[in-house]
């Protein structure tokens, strides 16, 4: 959780074998597309990783 109250969560699907990620933020859509962006960059330098199911 960021100072400014905006989220990101990564888990496994329930029901898939992928990766379900969740983003919020009270603050703003853009503050919400950059916790996106940086819990994608991380995903992405495991390539085993594989797919998930959010993407702006």
């Amino acid at each position: 959780v960021a100072e400014d109250g905006t989220w990101g969560l990564v888990r496994a699907s329930s029901n898939k074998p992928e990766l379900v990620v969740v983003v919020e933020s009270p603050v703003s859509a853009q503050r919400r597309r950059q916790m996106f962006e940086a819990i994608d960059a991380v995903l992405r330098r495991s390539p085993e990783v594989g797919a998930y199911n959010q993407t702006f």
